[in-house]
């Protein structure tokens, strides 16, 4: 009896592991629901960011047609006094399972790895989870749900205003009308995505106009659902790089500069050069690509090959690339809000003069040693417009000088510097052409202060002098040999080869 006992314990740690804890009790779980929708200020909506004086705008822009509503409630049926009724006839409390899925993932030119092995099961006092484990669409299931019923499942975002997904004539004829769309919550906040079940009253559902701007009032009262809604539970996500990445990549905001800002939060991550800026003014991400040149040579009895392929750094994974692919200046691109961007209804209308004031401005490219701030290249006056097309387009005031260490077999980190001003700088001196103490002696924290100057984006890559670079000094020096042996015998002179190739 005592091994059985232990074994059933074993058991139930076992799970208890693998498959984070739910209520179990359907009344409970109901009740604890209708509570949830109703607290006022439970979570932290996009539009309350604005009450933190220091917000950017794109943190606090939530849906226009949202802003007002501050719960649950009033958010999902877009009023301004919730009622109980609304929620009269909940008798399911439908159990959602996302199944464990780890893998890779790509965002914000960085290479993620989610190893979670653990299931996920929705429930009202849930932690927030990440975006990246509740990707793919979940199981869902209730107590006496028989195979030959038929609901209307719905998921929409309750922060964001979105519908996620959509299927009718569950689970005996399933029909999708809208595919699973994971939430894109970039914020830090906890965000609620409702899980709603509609009985089937006999009636067509039409798919929604938009999913963008997902107006659940209007769908039951186009659908007659007004006295169907039976079911209700609430995921609550958190925030990750798959995301951000996803906001991204969908073109509605770029918000991947945060990743930086947790990354050098910590003082003793930053060099010399980040300690002394501000790195919270940063509004955005900076994309910095190399053109690497195939090479392929026997160096020091060793073969070594470099693909001819374009390198695009990777700061929020400290990337080592050969100081011979930084021969030639990068080309830099950094994201900026568009008008065409703000036509979706979406909270992108809030960032209109976002737009306005970000097409104005002018900016400046400065990359330096992250150690010194040596200057290796200034570009000022660049119009907003030409960071959407990787195209600089500014008034070069110090020439590209290659991003290479003192000594060989070693590494040196460099900081690309992105600044941001309303007035031209086109009347600032230009630096030498070659390395003098002007470059030298160039503190950007000082170049910022006198120039008036705020730090939009940074970028980081560490360079090194490795056996291609060594290779390509050596090519150098030996054709600038043969042209000078080539020279003296014109002259009838004596060249000793080697000793000047040494």
């Amino acid at each position: 009896m005592l091994k059985i006992g232990i074994r059933l314990l074993f058991l139930l740690l076992t799970i208890s592991g693998t498959i984070e804890a739910v209520c179990r009790d359907t009344e409970t779980c109901i009740e604890r629901i209708k509570k949830i929708v109703t607290e006022p200020r439970k979570f932290w909506f996009a539009e309350q960011h604005c009450l933190n004086r220091h917000a950017k705008s794109f943190e606090c822009g939530g849906p226009k047609q949202l802003e007002n509503f501050h719960s649950i409630g009033t958010r999902l049926f877009r009023v301004k006094t919730y009622h109980s009724a609304y929620l009269n006839n909940l008798a399911i409390f439908p159990r959602v399972t996302y199944r464990a899925s780890p893998g890779h993932y790509e965002a914000c030119e960085h290479q993620f790895f989610s190893g979670n092995t653990s299931a996920v099961e929705v429930d009202p006092d849930m932690e927030p989870v990440d975006p990246f484990r509740i990707r793919k669409r979940p199981e869902i299931s209730w107590s006496d749900l028989h195979f030959d019923d038929q609901y209307t499942i719905v998921f929409t975002d309750v922060g964001y205003g979105t519908l996620n997904y959509l299927a009718v004539d569950f689970p005996k004829n399933t029909k999708v009308l809208k595919e699973y769309e994971p939430t894109a919550n970039f914020r830090s906040s906890p965000n609620p995505i409702a899980v709603i079940i509609f009985r089937n009253n006999g009636r067509e559902i039409e798919k929604p106009k938009s999913d963008e701007d997902f107006d659940l009032n209007s769908f039951m009262l186009e659908n007659q659902l007004a006295d169907d809604l039976v079911g209700l539970s609430i995921i609550i996500s958190g925030s990750d790089p798959f995301a951000i990445g996803k906001q991204k990549l969908s073109g509605k905001l770029d918000y991947c500069h945060s990743l930086l800002l947790t990354k050098f939060s910590h003082p003793s991550s930053r060099q010399n050069v980040l300690q002394k800026l501000p790195l919270e003014e940063i509004d955005s991400w900076i994309t910095v690509s190399y053109e690497q040149e195939h090479l392929s040579a026997n160096v020091c009895c060793q073969k070594v090959k470099l693909p001819r392929k374009r390198v695009t750094l990777d700061p929020l994974g400290d990337l080592s690339i050969s100081a011979l692919a930084t021969k030639l200046p990068p080309t830099v691109l950094s994201l900026r809000m568009t008008s065409n961007q703000e036509s979706n209804g979406n909270y992108h209308r809030q960032t209109r003069n976002n737009y306005v004031g970000w097409s104005n401005l002018l900016f400046s490219l400065a990359i330096v040693d992250e150690n010194h701030g040596h200057l290796h290249y200034l570009q000022v006056d660049i119009p907003a417009v030409n960071l959407n097309i990787e195209k600089i387009g500014g008034i070069t005031k110090a020439e590209y000088l290659a991003l290479i260490p003192k000594k060989p077999s070693s590494c040196n980190s460099y900081v690309f510097l992105l600044f941001s001003h309303s007035h031209p700088m086109k009347s600032l001196p230009e630096f030498c052409s070659s390395w003098c103490d002007q470059r030298r002696q160039f503190k950007p924290d000082l170049f910022k202060q006198q120039n008036n100057l705020r730090l939009s984006a940074f970028s980081t890559v560490s360079s090194c002098y490795d056996l291609p670079y060594a290779y390509n000094v050596l090519m150098h020096d030996l054709k600038q040999n043969r042209s000078q042996e080539q020279i003296g015998y014109k002259r009838g002179e004596n060249v000793d080869f080697f000793s000047t190739v040494n």
